[in-house]
């Protein structure tokens, strides 16, 4: 077996990462469908992400305080001449050099005290990251099994990634600008490139992604409010046609499911409970009225 088809450890945290080229990614991608275990292990390692960022971006957006930017910013004064105090010349060149090594004990004091205050910022910022994890954590049900995680709901599975990915600084794989790849990669990939229009509701499409799924690739498409809300618009091969389902809200979002032409759809946003029902009755009949792709 060629060692360009083996896909190990690195290949998975690098398709998390988002650094694989279409080629390999396609590759790890067909790889995480037949080994459940690595498909898990890649979901875990986005969810620590997304915990991760909850936790800890907050800290890194808060300003500095004035006193620390100070200290960072100070220059050193220019260096003062000999001082005349009538009989004793203080700047006298051998007086000079007790009085340079003064200074440099005080600009070393003076980044000493930067440093520190840096690091303890750091610190009391991994902390308070560290105890919300912690309490989080107390308040969670025990996790189920990887066989229970690979066969949760769609809804289940598509708030997962509305979580994982809307967020994000780069939600999709391919933007809106490439909009013919992209619906020829979600056509070959996951079988539907049918991406619903919904500008009537004031929600432009800025892309997509394909995801593991089941038991073929799902698909993710993004789109965005001009307040910057994203709602997120997730598919998957399904079965059974089965019925509308009520809308189920968790962690400020909702979730909004039904099945058509061999799909289960889902639509997961932070908006209201009426306006994510309007914005999904408006998908569904987009996407019932486009052609049928051939499958």
């Amino acid at each position: 077996m060629p060692a360009s088809s083996i896909i190990g450890e690195a290949d998975l945290h690098a398709l998390v990462d988002g650094e694989l080229d279409a080629e390999r990614r396609r590759k790890v991608e067909d790889h995480l469908l037949t080994h459940p275990a690595d498909a898990a292990l890649v979901e875990g390692w986005r969810r620590q992400n997304a915990a991760l960022r909850a936790a800890f971006e907050p800290a890194a957006l808060e300003m500095l305080p004035l006193s620390l930017k100070d200290a960072a910013t100070r220059t050193h004064a220019p260096q003062q001449g000999p001082i005349e105090t009538g009989a004793i010349h203080w700047g006298r060149p051998g007086a000079s050099r007790p009085s340079q090594r003064l200074d440099e004990i005080r600009a070393s004091r003076r980044r000493q005290a930067a440093l520190s205050t840096v690091l303890t910022l750091l610190a009391g910022a991994a902390v308070a990251g560290l105890a919300a994890l912690v309490f989080a954590g107390r308040n969670e049900a025990p996790r189920p099994p990887v066989s229970a995680v690979l066969t949760q709901s769609y809804a289940g599975r598509a708030s997962l990634t509305y979580a994982t990915y809307a967020s994000d600084a780069r939600p999709v794989e391919i933007d809106v600008s490439r909009k013919g790849e992209l619906v020829a990669w979600l056509a070959e990939r996951v079988g539907f490139s049918r991406p619903p229009n919904l500008a009537g509701l004031g929600l432009r499409l800025i892309g997509g992604r394909v995801l593991p799924g089941v038991a073929a690739p799902a698909g993710l498409l993004i789109y965005e409010r001009a307040n910057g809300a994203r709602l997120g618009l997730y598919f998957e091969r399904a079965e059974a046609a089965g019925a509308p389902l009520a809308p189920r809200a968790a962690q400020g979002v909702t979730a909004i499911e039904w099945r058509a032409g061999g799909f289960a759809f889902v639509l997961v946003g932070p908006l209201a409970q009426e306006e994510m029902q309007a914005a999904a009755e408006s998908a569904a009949t987009a996407i019932a009225a486009a052609p049928d792709e051939k499958r």
